[in-house]
């Protein structure tokens, strides 16, 4: 598949990972929702729906579920500084405010998240891209997604902070794509995505902005060296070649 033909379909995809919880975020402005719970579990349908949404779109392409990474992958040693980082926002201290309730739909929202977002992302997009190199497809796939996160500039949050988050995003969509370059699965991937999510929810609270920072930079150094460590793996099995 041609480059110039493969852009209109990467541009449509990232504007559909966009619409769906834009189309959620809008319902619960205009219905006015303040209850944490009922939030989650209709940003949570919003999401399953993209899912089976995606689905279709799946099967409209020329690619099988296993092909986007619908299948099991092998764990490998990049899970400990994984752990490490989803350790560190605990030192800020949990979300008090968070209940039982609300807490199991966070989690049936934050695993629709996750699996949507991998499947556009790391999945479909990532096998798209690919068809050009795969360097294309894990660069492409992560720029991409910290783009689409450029969306966070409007919630009022400090700019700085928003920054880092979007580099952030670019980071974690990096590693993501090279753990699916390694392992041709979304498996760890979308637990990862998940995870991440809920540590997120779980974790933010009433902390400083100075406090989110320097948590979220020893973040995103860590994902700096895996990154580097993960693409020296891939270029040492001469993944590229292929």
């Amino acid at each position: 598949m041609r480059p110039m033909t493969i852009i209109p379909k990467a541009v449509l995809l990232v504007l559909f990972s966009l619409i769906i919880p834009t189309s959620a975020g809008v319902y619960l402005s205009i219905k006015e929702v303040t209850d944490p719970m009922t939030i989650y579990i209709i940003n949570g349908c919003a999401m399953l729906a993209g899912c089976l949404l995606l689905l279709f779109i799946i099967q409209k392409s020329r690619f099988h579920l296993k092909d986007i990474g619908f299948r099991k992958g092998t764990l490998g040693m990049w899970i400990i500084p994984i752990l490490i980082i989803e350790t560190i926002p605990f030192i800020a201290g949990l979300n008090k405010d968070l209940s039982l309730s609300s807490f199991m739909s966070l989690c049936f929202f934050m695993v629709c998240v996750g699996l949507f977002e991998e499947g556009i992302f790391r999945g479909i997009l990532f096998q798209y891209l690919k068809q050009i190199n795969l360097s294309t497809a894990i660069w492409g796939s992560a720029v991409l997604f910290g783009l689409g996160h450029s969306a966070n500039l409007l919630s009022g949050k400090s700019l700085a902070l928003t920054v880092a988050q979007i580099f952030f995003a670019f980071l974690f969509g990096f590693v993501a794509a090279e753990i699916v370059a390694l392992t041709n699965s979304l498996q760890w991937v979308v637990l990862w995505h998940a995870v991440h999510n809920i540590v997120d929810q779980m974790t933010t609270g009433q902390t400083h902005v100075e406090l989110q920072m320097l948590l979220l930079s020893i973040q995103c150094v860590i994902l700096l060296v895996l990154a580097v460590v993960l693409w020296r793996r891939l270029r040492m099995k001469k993944v590229f070649n292929r």
